[in-house]
This record gives C-alpha cells, structure tokens and sequence, in this order.
C-alpha cells in the first residue's frame, strides 16, 4: 500500500488507563473478535476521532509523506 492508501483504512486505539480498545465500525469482525478472546475491552467508535500523518522510506531511499485524508487542508510533501 502506498502511504495515502494506508491512512484511509480503519483505526484502533488501544488506550491502558482507562483499559479499552476502540475500533472504528469498519475494522475486521475477525480482529476484533480475538481481540476479545484474549480478554481486551473492545468498543466502537465512527470514523473521524482520530488524525495522523505517515511517513515511509520507499526502497531507492527516498520518502512517501501523507497527511490525514479525514480532514480538509491536511497534506504531505516529501523531498
């Protein structure tokens, strides 16, 4: 995946106090399904509750930015 495409998937946050982990309705049933079995927390959240920016070293050494997709006037610029 190419790093605007990697910000566009669903989310999880796993937060220790209080002791929850949240992921957005269209994460996998199946993740979060173990996650329950394995005695996590697990609630739902809608998409927007989150921002992040990536960054990622492509293999002929130079970098991918993206900013958040979810918001307006968001962006990333590379050199």
């Amino acid at each position: 995946m190419t790093m605007p495409e990697s910000l566009l998937q669903p989310r999880l946050h796993d937060q220790l106090l209080p002791n929850i982990v949240s992921f957005e309705y269209m994460f996998d049933n199946g993740t979060t399904s173990s996650m329950k079995e394995r005695g996590h927390n697990v609630t739902w959240v809608g998409p927007g509750q989150s921002a992040v920016q990536g960054v990622r070293r492509l293999p002929n050494g130079t970098f991918e930015a993206a900013g958040e997709p979810r918001q307006k006037n968001s962006g990333g610029f590379a050199i």
